[in-house]
């Protein structure tokens, strides 16, 4: 792979930028604890925006949380580019394999409810686990 799949979001390099910057300067959390507080009040943020009908102002919560989310992965030492990537290729194989599941069974994604859809997906979650960590 190459090319810009391969190149960092250029909003994910301002946003660790922004905040690098500041925590130099001392605005900063003293530890993660208060960036797992952010997170969960941006995620409650965009919950009462939600149920006031307005969805503009979910918006805006949900660029708080992605922002808060970038800061977390910097509190993590991860590279929050990388880590989205992983999280996507693990959807895509999990939903592959779902998909595979479904077919086999002879039946359709679209007749199934959700919730036969999410325990074939539990399923196949556990499953991989438990490969990934024997691996």
């Amino acid at each position: 792979m190459s090319g810009a799949a391969d190149s960092p979001s250029p909003a994910l390099v301002e946003a660790c930028a922004v905040q690098q910057r500041a925590a130099a300067v001392g605005f900063d959390w003293p530890d993660v604890t208060g960036v797992l507080a952010k997170v969960r009040e941006e995620t409650a943020e965009i919950e009462h925006a939600l149920a006031a009908s307005d969805p503009q102002h979910a918006k805006r919560e949900l660029g708080d949380l992605l922002f808060s989310a970038v800061n977390l992965a910097r509190f993590l030492d991860a590279d929050a580019t990388q880590e989205l990537r992983r999280a996507t290729a693990r959807f895509q194989c999990r939903f592959a394999r779902v998909e595979r599941e479904i077919e086999r069974s002879g039946r359709s994604m679209t007749a199934c409810s959700l919730e036969e859809l999410d325990a074939v997906w539990e399923r196949v979650k556990g499953d991989l686990s438990a490969h990934e960590e024997g691996a």
